[in-house]
């Protein structure tokens, strides 16, 4: 069994190489195996460093492939639904998507935010339960216009 701390030993190395540009916003992170072999560690240990990277909003996990960096260092808590809520939301303030309009479709987002399409239903989410969109199962999501 790995001493307490080695797991989030193994969050701050991969944070540093985050920081440090070796691993890209959009790029995976190292395959958990790797991470064993490069740390000596049991697979547990590995994983509950990755678990902390994406409770942090640094990585998020892309199902069935690995863990993605989502960008930035960590030190900024926010979310990646919650950056992508916010970004719509001021698109939204701004006038570039009206009430009343589509917003861009999950795979959209999914393809230009580089995240999972759980993360865009999430951040569509927040918009809708905040009174800013509407969202309409199997339509889409929808600006709040004046009437509704």
């Amino acid at each position: 069994m790995a001493p307490r701390g080695t797991s989030h030993r193994i969050a701050e190395d991969l944070r540093h190489r985050i920081r440090d540009g070796e691993l890209m916003p959009g790029s995976f992170l190292p395959s958990e195996a790797q991470l064993c072999e490069q740390h000596g560690v049991a697979r547990g240990t590995v994983r509950a460093a990755l678990a902390v990277l994406v409770g942090d909003g640094v990585a998020e996990v892309v199902p069935g492939v690995g863990r993605r960096v989502v960008g930035g260092t960590g030190t900024d808590r926010t979310t990646a639904y919650g950056r992508i809520a916010e970004d719509l939301a001021e698109q939204i303030r701004a006038g570039t998507l009206a009430p009343g309009t589509a917003l861009p479709s999950e795979a959209a987002v999914t393809e230009q935010y580089g995240v999972s399409r759980n993360t865009a239903r999430r951040a569509f989410k927040v918009l809708a339960e905040s009174g800013v969109v509407v969202v309409r199962h199997g339509v889409g999501a929808f600006v709040q216009s004046a009437e509704s």
